[in-house]
């Protein structure tokens, strides 16, 4: 099996479980992952495509970008079924964590060179870092942790980076439209 259908058939899972954690917050979602090339390397991104039609939410101004890095023996660098598992896991946990804290929206994950990164829409920041390094060090110490909170209004971060560029639908169009996401 080539590498991109390993990671159609790993990020299978990725797409269940963030669909079923974020059931609750989000009524109507739209889950699909890409392939796109980062720097010569592979990077897989699995993104709430519904989110379009509604960004940016009102109440959800601030992001939390946050993950941990990840080793991987295979060439491409992309974590393989045991460590994607393990890092899904992980995501639902510190989802909780921070939900606990704020009302959430996740809008996607970047997982690339090493690192897999959930992109979390939040209405408010208090506590969230002192929460996330906690439950790093708890949960992970021996993980190398990524912590960014930034005010996103305009929710950038998702219609720039996560919601794929016009050349890649047009590179998935056949399966965009296969899976309803674009009309025929």
């Amino acid at each position: 099996m080539n590498c991109f259908h390993q990671i159609k058939a790993i990020t299978l899972v990725t797409i269940i479980m963030l669909t079923n954690s974020c059931g609750k917050q989000q009524q109507h979602d739209f889950w699909w992952t890409y392939l796109a090339d980062y720097d010569g390397h592979p990077g897989s991104t699995v993104v709430n495509l519904a989110l379009k039609e509604r960004a940016p939410v009102a109440n959800f101004q601030h992001l939390v970008v946050t993950g941990v890095s990840y080793s991987s023996p295979k060439a491409d660098g992309l974590p393989d079924s045991k460590e994607l598992d393990w890092l899904d896991a992980l995501s639902q946990k510190r989802l909780k964590v921070i939900t606990q804290l704020t009302p959430v929206i996740l809008s996607g994950s970047f997982t690339h060179n090493g690192e897999r990164l959930d992109y979390i829409y939040i209405s408010n920041t208090t506590g969230i870092e002192d929460a996330l390094k906690k439950f790093y060090q708890d949960t992970c110490p021996d993980r190398k942790p990524y912590i960014n909170l930034k005010e996103d209004s305009k929710w950038e971060d998702y219609s720039e980076f996560l919601f794929p560029n016009e050349h890649t639908i047009q590179f998935h169009r056949e399966e965009l439209t296969k899976i309803g996401y674009l009309k025929k």
